[in-house]
C-alpha cells in the first residue's frame, strides 16, 4: 500500500556500508522503522540530515503489513519547518524529545492527536527566539495529557506529588516516590501555566521526578541519554 503523510524523524542506525535504518513518526502508519540504501553514499540523492532528530518532512512510503521494515520512495523537508543556522540547544531539546517519543511509542499504532502534538512543538521552537529553559518539564507534563496520567489537581494546594498515584497529598507516609516540598511549589506553577524561574538543581531534579513518574506509570523511558546533555544546560 502506497501512501503519502506528513512525518517526523526520531532517529536512526547506520546499516552496512551506506545505509540506514530510521526509525520515523507518520501521521497516516504512526512510527515506522524504513530501510534507507545507500542514504550515507556521497552520489545518494536522500539527505542524511533528514533523518536526525524531529526533522520534520512529508514522505511517499510503500506499508507492507508482514514486514519489519518499510520501504521510502521519497522524502521532501517541510518547507514550513525550515531554519536558518544551527541551533545547537534547540538541537539538543530535538533529540531529548526525539528520544522520549521513540520510548513511548509502538510499531504501526496509529496517533494523529500525539503527532499534532508534536508536529506543532518542533513547529513553535524552530520560530522560538528564545527557548525557555523549563521546555523539557513542559514537554513531559503537557505528554502526559496524551497518555493518559496527566496530574491531578483536585488537591492542588497540598504540599507534595505523589509519583505513584500521580496526585498531590499533605503526607509522605507510607510513599516511596514523591517530589518533596519545595519542588512541588514549582510543579504546581508549570501545570498552572505560570512563568516561574525554576533553578538550575531544582529544575534537574524535576526533570529525573517526572522521568521516575513515566515509569510508574508504566511508560519506563529507561536508558535515556539525552536527558544527561539537557541537564548540562545551565541556563
Amino acid at each position: 500500500m502506497k501512501y503519502e503523510s506528513r512525518a517526523i524523524a526520531l532517529s536512526y542506525v547506520k546499516q552496512g556500508e551506506s545505509s540506514i535504518i530510521a526509525k520515523i513518526f507518520t501521521e497516516e502508519k504512526g512510527l515506522q522503522s524504513f530501510i534507507i540504501k545507500g542514504v550515507r553514499s556521497k552520489k545518494s540523492k536522500k539527505k542524511l540530515g533528514l533523518f536526525q532528530a524531529l526533522v520534520p518532512s512529508i514522505i511517499n512510503a510503500t506499508y507492507l503489513p508482514k514486514k519489519n521494515l518499510q520501504y521510502l520512495t521519497d522524502i521532501n523537508l517541510y518547507n514550513a519547518q525550515r531554519q536558518k543556522g544551527i541551533d545547537m540547544k534547540k538541537n539538543f531539546l530535538s533529540l531529548f524529545v526525539a528520544e522520549v517519543i521513540s520510548k513511548i511509542l509502538h510499531e504501526n499504532e496509529i496517533d494523529i492527536p500525539l503527532f499534532s502534538f508534536i508536529w506543532n512543538l518542533k513547529e513553535n521552537l524552530v520560530k522560538s527566539t528564545e527557548v525557555n529553559p523549563n521546555f523539557p518539564l513542559h514537554f513531559l507534563i503537557n505528554l502526559s495529557k496524551h497518555m493518559g496520567f496527566y496530574p491531578l489537581y483536585e488537591d492542588g494546594e497540598n504540599t507534595y506529588f505523589n509519583l505513584e498515584l500521580g496526585e498531590f497529598t499533605n503526607s509522605t507516609q507510607h510513599i516511596n516516590y514523591y517530589i518533596n516540598q519545595e519542588n512541588t511549589h514549582y510543579f504546581k506553577a508549570l501545570l498552572k501555566g505560570q512563568e516561574i524561574t525554576i533553578p538550575y538543581a531544582n529544575r534537574n531534579q524535576l526533570l529525573l521526578d517526572l522521568i521516575e513518574y513515566y515509569k510508574l506509570q508504566h511508560h519506563e523511558l529507561k536508558n535515556m541519554t539525552s536527558h544527561l546533555i539537557i541537564e548540562s544546560l545551565r541556563t
